[in-house]
């Protein structure tokens, strides 16, 4: 039996075609299961993050939000990282609250040699120099405007979980990244197919493309066949920010 499990955010719908366990086609043989190595396994575990995180970032930001890089003046540990970061955030979310509004984010930490922060953040208002001289003052900031496409997300979320994790950070930063608990999560929707059989060709619905560099077959660890793929939702090229 042929299953669908399809996961939708604003702009991409994820799709992993797999064979049930349960009822395989008649006539055929699953290969058999060999436990993956430890490259395998890390490969895996990266594309799985990826894949959650792109999904997160599409369904929850918007043209015209912020994109901000936090760097330093002087090198600090990485604990006293993760405490400027966290006043930073809490700082943030007070003004926030000023207008009624929540702040939404996602950040990492990175640096093999030079701490710095990247960050997603709705935009609640303008945000000027000023500001983030008194919201992040252990050194510079660059400012950028999130452009709010699919292709966008993937590229964001492909950096983020790329960055190495050395063990130092490790210990301190556990995760791979850091995010808001009011994001959206995406909705998840899982299909049974009719045939037993693979489909040869995908149909990609009306308004999406399919991404081709997102196309990947192979075998899992159970042995059973499986196949993952992208499709993106065409864009409307009048491209609206916000607040303005």
């Amino acid at each position: 039996m042929r299953r669908r499990k399809k996961i939708f955010s604003k702009n991409m719908i994820e799709v992993t075609d797999y064979q049930s366990p349960k009822i395989y086609s008649r006539g055929k043989t699953r290969q058999k299961r060999k436990l993956p190595t430890p490259e395998e396994m890390k490969r895996n575990n990266e594309r799985n993050a990826e894949s959650k995180l792109r999904m997160l970032i599409d369904n929850n930001f918007s043209p015209g939000d912020y994109y901000l890089t936090l760097t330093y003046r002087e090198q600090p540990t990485w604990e006293q990282a993760k405490k400027d970061i966290r006043n930073f955030i809490r700082r943030l979310g007070d003004r926030y609250k000023v207008k009624n509004k929540a702040l939404k984010y996602i950040y990492v930490a990175e640096g093999a040699n030079r701490i710095h922060f990247h960050l997603l953040i709705n935009k609640v208002f303008e945000i000027y120099p000023e500001d983030m001289d008194r919201l992040w003052p252990y050194g510079y900031f660059e400012q950028k405007i999130y452009q709010g496409k699919a292709e966008d997300a993937i590229r964001m979320a492909s950096y983020f979980v790329k960055e190495i994790q050395s063990d130092e950070k490790a210990a301190v930063f556990k995760r791979r990244w850091t995010s808001s608990k009011n994001l959206i999560k995406p909705k998840e929707k899982v299909e049974t197919l009719p045939s037993t059989d693979w489909a040869k060709d995908i149909k990609v619905p009306n308004g999406y493309y399919l991404d081709k560099d997102s196309l990947y077959e192979g075998i899992n660890m159970t042995g059973y066949p499986f196949r993952v793929y992208r499709l993106i939702k065409l864009r409307d090229k009048r491209i609206r920010y916000k607040n303005g």
